[in-house]
C-alpha cells in the first residue's frame, strides 16, 4: 500500500506540535532557545500538507493554470498599497477565490500570494508563516463556500473581519515565537502591539468587499463555470446519425 505524502506530513506536524507543546510545559527554558527553528520547522510540515495535497488531486490542467494566475494577480494586488499600514487586498482576494473555487484552490493562492509578493516586500522567517496564515484564510472560506454556496458580499464582509482578525493573531504569534523567543512576560504586550495593524487590516478588507465584493464574485464565479466541467453519469451519450 502506498503512502500518501500528506499523511507524512500531517504525521510530522503532529509529533513537532506535540514536542513544541511538551517542552513548553516541561522545559519552558529550552523552548526559548530553539522556539525559532522548531516552530519554523511545524511551519514547514505544515506547508507540505498543503503542497501534497494539491499535487495528490485530481485537477485539470487548466485549474492549475487558474491557480496560478490567481495567484500572480494576489500577489501583484500587494505591490500597490505598499504605503498604506497593513491594508491591502490580498486577503479578501483568497476569501472570495476559497469561496468559489474551494478550500486547495484558496490555500495556493495564500500560499503563493506571500511567496511571491515577499520578493519585492522582502524575504524572512515571516514568510512561511504569511503562507501558513494565508492558506488559512483560503481554507476556511472553501469550507463555508461549499457548505453554504448562497453567499453574497455581506458573507465576504463577515469574512473579512473574522479571518482578518485571526490572520493578524497568528502573525502576532510567529513574532512572539520568533523574535522575542517565546518570553512569556513579552506574550501580552506583543498582541497589543499588533491590535492597530490587526484594525487596519480588518478595515481593509471591509473596505475592499463592500466596493469590490459584487463584481469580483461575479468575475470568478463565471471563470469557475468555465474552467470547471461536471460530467453527469446519468445523461445518456451522444447519438452518432
Amino acid at each position: 500500500m502506498k503512502i500518501k505524502l500528506s499523511l507524512i506530513m500531517s504525521i510530522a506536524a503532529v509529533a513537532m506540535g506535540s514536542a513544541l507543546l511538551g517542552m513548553a510545559v516541561f522545559a519552558a527554558a529550552l523552548l526559548s532557545q530553539y522556539a525559532a527553528f522548531l516552530s519554523f520547522l511545524l511551519v514547514l510540515f505544515i506547508l507540505g500538507i498543503i503542497f501534497a495535497k494539491f499535487e495528490e488531486s485530481e485537477i485539470t490542467s487548466k485549474e492549475v493554470a487558474l491557480i496560478g494566475i490567481l495567484g500572480a494577480i494576489t500577489a501583484a494586488s500587494r505591490i500597490p498599497f505598499a504605503a498604506l499600514p497593513n491594508i491591502k487586498p490580498c486577503t479578501f482576494l483568497i476569501i472570495v477565490i476559497g469561496l468559489v473555487f474551494g478550500s486547495l484552490a484558496g490555500a495556493m493562492v495564500g500560499s503563493m500570494t506571500a511567496a511571491v509578493s515577499n520578493m519585492f516586500f522582502g524575504q524572512g522567517p515571516w514568510t512561511p508563516w504569511e503562507m501558513v496564515a494565508w492558506s488559512m484564510v483560503g481554507i476556511v472560506a472553501g469550507y463555508i463556500g461549499k457548505r453554504y454556496p448562497n453567499f453574497g458580499v455581506r458573507d465576504i464582509i463577515l469574512l473579512g473581519v473574522i479571518l482578518g482578525m485571526a490572520y493578524t493573531e497568528l502573525m502576532d504569534f510567529s513574532s512572539w515565537i520568533v523574535f522575542y523567543r517565546a518570553d512569556p512576560s513579552l506574550f501580552v504586550p506583543t498582541f497589543v502591539a499588533g491590535l492597530p495593524f490587526g484594525l487596519l487590516h480588518i478595515i481593509g478588507n471591509v473596505i475592499f468587499a463592500a466596493v469590490l465584493g459584487k463584481p469580483v464574485l461575479v468575475l470568478f464565479r463565471r471563470f469557475q463555470q468555465r474552467f470547471h466541467v461536471n460530467y453527469d453519469a446519468a445523461a445518456p451519450p451522444p447519438q452518432v446519425a
